[in-house]
């Protein structure tokens, strides 16, 4: 996001560019100098109504379409740490969950005539920007490579779309006209595979006869895989013809996917090759009302995000998964108390429900260092190795 700090080194880099991109003859020097105090004064108005709205990310800018969800290119989504809601390759625009509220921008549509506009963006340091564009359909075309995702504005403040891919003339779409497109990849329902899986171990591997991939552990009777012949025990290592090597790989694929989407796999069954086109579903509502729980590989543990109600009133700093329900035989029992945040375990950063079960299922036999958040306290406690499981 834009800093107060950075502000002084901005003005000065704008009316830098305002210089290189606009000219004007020499019998308008008046014209000029009135140029430049309006930018002056659109500057702070910018600052104020833009600088909760960008999400600063390694290569790109994200910008806030709700308070709780971002747009930014689609051809970057890879490199996002933040849950992928959905990606549009018509578009080539992704939608990503935030970690807290921003201000949405509202967006309009530009005017005929505008031939100028301010590019607002954050990438090492916060920039205001003049370009020149043509309006043409849907989109804009400005002069020069852009940061993905920056935001642009025309000359009256009215946020116009975002940059979509950056070249020696980069290329932005317009929102207003694709607006209720993006509503529906937020609102869709998202692809139901109807199986459950584990990462392929070393151990695995030696009788999987495959070093790498998922392994079905489950067949829900009844369901998409059910129905496409998918079987308990095998392997999937390719997804619309990506690898797959890990679950994690999966679940950023089935991150994509919406119900009605078709998901092509390739299995190793008992070592041979299968490959299977599945009609993905909505999740059942059973399985929709116990989504945001998990019992964890703690004995008697029960984990959720969490809730939004507590995370409005936390620091910002506080990241982690909450300790909704402990069974009375639950070895974390007296360890572990109900409404915990779990920080850290083993001094790993635990920033989700997915960063928990990996960091859980890496540390069989091993004792469990946990950073606690506990009224509005820190602490740590061990699970000892023979009571963890």
């Amino acid at each position: 996001m834009l800093t107060d700090k950075n502000l002084t080194k901005v003005v000065t880099k704008i009316f830098i560019i305002i210089v290189a991109v606009i000219s004007f003859s020499t019998d308008c020097v008046h014209c000029e100098e009135n140029f430049s105090t309006s930018i002056k004064n659109k500057f702070d108005t910018i600052y104020q109504k833009f600088s909760n709205s960008l999400i600063p990310l390694q290569e790109a800018v994200a910008v806030a379409i709700d308070k709780n969800y971002a747009i930014l290119p689609a051809t970057i989504v890879e490199k996002v740490k933040n849950p992928v809601v959905a990606v549009d390759s018509k578009l080539n625009i992704a939608v990503i969950k935030l970690d807290r509220d921003f201000n949405p921008v509202n967006f309009a549509l530009p005017s005929t005539k505008d031939e100028i506009f301010f590019l607002v963006t954050v990438f090492e340091e916060p920039s205001l920007l003049i370009v020149k564009g043509i309006v043409k359909d849907n989109k804009i075309q400005i002069q020069g490579k852009q940061i993905p995702g920056s935001l642009v504005v025309s000359l009256d403040l009215v946020p116009l779309g975002v940059v979509t891919e950056s070249g020696n003339v980069s290329e932005v779409l317009l929102i207003k006209p694709v607006y209720s497109e993006i509503n529906k990849l937020i609102k869709r329902t998202p692809g139901w595979l109807g199986l459950q899986g584990q990462t392929v171990t070393a151990e695995l591997g030696k009788i999987l006869l495959t070093s790498q991939g998922v392994v079905i552990t489950n067949i829900y009777e009844g369901g998409p895989s059910d129905r496409a012949g998918l079987k308990r025990g095998d392997v999937i290592v390719e997804a619309d013809n990506f690898k797959i090597k890990e679950l994690k790989d999966l679940q950023n694929i089935m991150s994509t996917k919406f119900a009605g989407d078709i998901i092509n796999l390739k299995i190793l069954r008992d070592g041979i090759q299968k490959f299977f086109s599945i009609i993905l579903e909505e999740p059942p509502e059973a399985l929709l009302q116990t989504k945001s729980s998990y019992t964890s590989r703690i004995k008697g543990v029960e984990i959720t995000e969490i809730p939004e109600k507590i995370k409005a009133n936390l620091k910002k700093s506080i990241k982690g998964v909450y300790v909704k329900k402990l069974s009375e035989d639950s070895p974390a029992l007296g360890i572990l108390k109900e409404e915990d945040i779990i920080m850290e375990i083993n001094k790993k950063p635990v920033n989700n429900i997915e960063d928990f079960n990996e960091i859980i299922s890496k540390l069989a036999g091993s004792d469990l260092l946990i950073l606690v958040y506990r009224q509005d306290s820190f602490q740590y406690v061990i699970i000892p190795a023979q009571k963890s499981h």
